[in-house]
């Protein structure tokens, strides 16, 4: 069946490098793009406007909208149709609605500064905790960077699985996969320390991680990395060469606190592809 990949632009360049990403990678995938542009109308135009007894003219604005949609979509010059759409209300809502029957939704990491848009920061982080797709956030100027190199964050949670899935699923045969444990038995230690005072312990979850892991890889063929550490710093040094990298939308612990709060931060204003990805239905 073929895929559906649900693409957020609101003319900005890392909009127009995130449809570049999404057309480059749906290619070989055979996903059918669909480039969805949001326009709202402005509070203060709405009330200058009927303060005088006018009305907003909002088939205006969705051709505006459109008109700038379809030059985003020449410019990209993608070697796959792209199918453009445009839709009125708030943007992170309506891509996620947009994307409620489709297979990904890509966004870029931030926007311009087109007052009839939100900033496509705000609007990706929006994207990326509620939608129940998986959410990738593209930075500007990655568009043309193939993903050659995939870390997985991965802490034994169902969401953890689910992006270890994805990540098998979406990553080519001949890139590497690379997924990563961090594992607090005692975090306020070294882990030369902490595998010397608690052998068991941290065995032990090694252990069970491994197992739930090659339940889902059985080609093992996913490198297996285990860090004595917090998520996050475990993800920022482990992902520093990665292309993409791929997490659970929500987790057990500290992902679960920090994943998407203060772990996503720092990854979603990174140099590299996120993609959050959510526990099945």
């Amino acid at each position: 069946m073929t895929s559906r990949w649900i693409v957020g632009v609101d003319g900005s360049e890392p909009s127009v490098d995130a449809l570049r990403w999404a057309a480059g990678h749906a290619a070989s995938r055979g996903a059918e793009l669909v480039a969805v542009s949001v326009f709202h109308v402005p509070a203060v135009m709405a009330l200058f406007t009927a303060k005088r007894g006018l009305g907003v003219d909002e088939l205006g604005l969705a051709a505006t909208a459109g008109h700038e949609l379809d030059v985003v979509i020449e410019r990209v010059g993608a070697s796959v149709p792209i199918t453009p759409l445009v839709v009125e209300g708030a943007t992170g809502p309506e891509l996620v609605r947009a994307a409620g029957d489709a297979d990904v939704l890509v966004v870029g990491q931030t926007a311009g500064g087109d007052e009839r848009i939100p900033r496509l920061g705000s609007v990706a982080r929006y994207c990326a905790t509620h939608a129940r797709v998986p959410a990738v956030v593209v930075p500007a100027g990655r568009s043309t960077h193939p993903v050659s190199r995939v870390v997985v964050g991965f802490d034994g949670s169902a969401n953890a699985e689910a992006a270890l899935r994805w990540a098998l699923d979406f990553s080519p045969p001949e890139a590497s996969v690379r997924v990563v444990c961090a594992i607090e038995v005692a975090p306020w230690l070294g882990e030369r320390v902490t595998r010397e005072r608690f052998p068991d312990e941290v065995t032990a979850e090694e252990s069970a991680l491994r197992a739930r892991i090659d339940a889902i890889d059985t080609a093992r063929r996913a490198e297996v990395m285990f860090v004595l550490d917090a998520p996050r710093r475990a993800l920022e040094v482990t992902g520093r060469d990665a292309d993409l990298i791929v997490v659970g939308a929500r987790g057990r612990g500290l992902i679960a606190a920090g994943l998407l709060g203060s772990v996503s931060t720092s990854l979603l204003h990174g140099h590299v592809a996120v993609a959050i990805v959510p526990e099945p239905a």
